[in-house]
């Protein structure tokens, strides 16, 4: 029996939250599904995009807000 994955199994794969049964199942299919394989390549550089965001604000930012803070202060 072929098991039909949706895009949340391909996310779950590409974060590697699938069992081994499930991984073996994956590896398979992208082998042989050229569809498939594009799908879980265009995923996997988004997740890596992800992986590269900083969560800290850039000193640039925080120097912006502080401008902005000050010249709205003075103006009251």
């Amino acid at each position: 029996m072929i098991k039909t994955f949706t895009q949340n199994d391909v996310v779950r794969f590409v974060y590697d939250e699938v069992g081994p049964i499930e991984r073996t199942q994956f590896k398979s299919l992208l082998l042989i599904d050229s569809d498939f394989h594009q799908l879980y390549t265009k995923y996997n550089k988004m997740k890596m995009r992800l992986d590269k965001t900083t969560l800290e604000p850039s000193e640039n930012v925080i120097n912006r807000i502080l401008m902005y803070s000050k010249s709205f202060s003075l103006q009251q």
